[in-house]
């Protein structure tokens, strides 16, 4: 999952990351460590920056692990289906429109 950036004053640091998201640094840690969460700046867990959006992936994640009991690796698994599933949608949904446009020519 890539993360565009407008503006730098929409990042979060790594602390109000998890005070938005109601999680702890370790599971941040975790969720960095399987990609889940990517940090756009710094070298460490206290220099990390995120950009605002981080804040409904991480509460998805978080939400999943909770509900299911799954590991990290899973739920990175599982987010990435629903990323893509949600893209296939908006695709066919964008290819309908085009070929209503032609379905008049009957």
């Amino acid at each position: 999952m890539q993360i565009i950036v407008t503006q730098k004053d929409d990042l979060l640091t790594s602390k109000e990351l998890c005070l938005s998201s109601d999680i702890n640094e370790a599971i941040l840690y975790e969720l960095v460590e399987h990609s889940i969460a990517v940090p756009i700046e710094g070298e460490h867990v206290a220099e990390w920056k995120f950009t605002v959006s981080a804040v409904t992936l991480v509460k998805k994640a978080a939400r999943i692990q909770h509900d299911f009991s799954l590991d990290w690796s899973a739920i990175a698994l599982i987010l990435q289906l629903l990323n893509e599933r949600d893209e296939l949608i908006l695709e066919n949904e964008m290819l309908k429109r085009h070929l209503s446009r032609f379905n008049h020519l009957e």
